[in-house]
């Protein structure tokens, strides 16, 4: 039987992150934020949609990285 490749639980996010084009902010272990939007990723790095020219950030230098949440839609009435 053949094994299904699985996505590590940091792919499946920056990949929904993405696909989804939600904000993002990028804490960076010297104390920076950034914030934008995630066009891409691989191994070692993710480029940055951050309104201006994108940013190549070494996943090396990320301390975490969080999502703004939109609330909820509100039921038409």
């Amino acid at each position: 039987m053949e094994k299904q490749a699985s996505q590590n639980i940091q792919d499946a996010y920056l990949n929904s992150a993405r696909r989804e084009r939600a904000t993002v902010m990028i804490h960076l272990l010297h104390g920076t934020t950034l914030t934008g939007r995630i066009k891409s990723f691989d191994k070692f790095s993710v480029l940055l949609d951050v309104g201006g020219p994108d940013m190549l950030v070494f996943k090396h230098a990320i301390s975490t990285i969080s999502q703004e949440r939109r609330p909820p839609a509100e039921p038409v009435s």
